[in-house]
């Protein structure tokens, strides 16, 4: 398995600096991902407007540019894709996916054919149409609008990050004595700065369809996962499995969540733990 550093090969990065300059929009800017993808968007020479409900914290970047938007009833989209070129969906809402991921994104289409937007990309997850998680049909009937609606394309589908993994077995801590979890099923999660990188070079590619699926670079149970999320966080307390029923859970069991076939991250699960953690005693220091 070779790994891909930060999404994008060697000499990438400076070709989509040679490219043209774009303006850019980030739905999701202040997520998980946008954060990263606002970061890494502007760092390949384009100009970044962050699409979201709330205006991040902090400062802005001179190349930033921040439009409210709310997919839930389209209020600020038209105004949000004024003069843009390109579009990176990356909002989503698992609470409310019907809302956001589905009729969202078709109201997020809509201007964007309005708008004459060159080139839409739809961040999407590994496995969706194998594992029939409610979250997951949303993000796959997602996909099918936006493949179906005229605007120039790029679907790239990502495994978990490890983000979610560590807030995942944090809950769990969370339980008095023991850490109750499905050990057996199967992760592969990738450092979000990593999935940036990969949709920074979809951006500079231009409209591919379904590209590649983009993994971490290992396969672990969530039961080893834990082991080393344990070690590093100095934590004591005992697993305990918790078995699954159902076909979700047969889905995760057997890795229809894992790429077999794609392009993988180099941030390997530990490395990326420890990285947090020197994070975390750095701001407390």
């Amino acid at each position: 398995m070779q790994c891909v550093p930060d999404g994008v090969p060697d000499g990438q990065v400076l070709v989509n600096i040679i490219r043209l300059t774009m303006k850019v929009l980030i739905t999701g800017g202040t997520g998980t991902l946008g954060r990263e993808l606002t970061i890494a968007v502007a760092k390949a020479g384009h100009l970044v407007r962050i699409g979201s409900r709330r205006r991040m914290a902090g400062a802005v970047d001179p190349q930033q540019e921040w439009a409210p938007i709310q997919l839930v009833d389209g209020s600020g989209l038209t105004n949000a894709v004024e003069g843009i070129e390109a579009v990176i969906h990356a909002a989503t809402d698992v609470r409310k996916a019907k809302k956001v991921d589905v009729a969202g994104t078709r109201r997020l289409i809509e201007v964007c054919q309005a708008a004459g937007i060159k080139h839409l990309i739809y961040v999407s997850i590994v496995g969706i149409d194998e594992i029939p998680l409610g979250y997951y049909r949303c993000k796959l009937q997602a996909e099918q609008i936006v493949a179906q609606c005229g605007v120039p394309f790029s679907i790239v589908r990502a495994t978990q990050f490890h983000t979610l993994i560590d807030q995942l077995l944090t809950n769990a801590a969370r339980f008095p004595l023991v850490m109750p979890l499905p050990t057996d099923f199967q992760v592969q999660s990738v450092a979000p700065v990593e999935v940036a990188g990969r949709l920074v070079r979809a951006l500079g590619e231009g409209p591919s369809g379904r590209v590649t699926e983009f993994g971490g670079p290992e396969v672990m149970t969530l039961g080893e996962a834990v082991e080393i999320w344990k070690e590093i966080k100095r934590k004591r307390k005992r697993v305990i499995h918790v078995p699954m029923p159902g076909k979700v859970a047969t889905g995760f069991r057997t890795g229809k969540n894992i790429v077999r076939s794609g392009e993988f991250g180099c941030l390997r699960w530990a490395e990326w733990l420890r990285q947090q953690e020197a994070v975390n005693i750095a701001t407390t220091i």
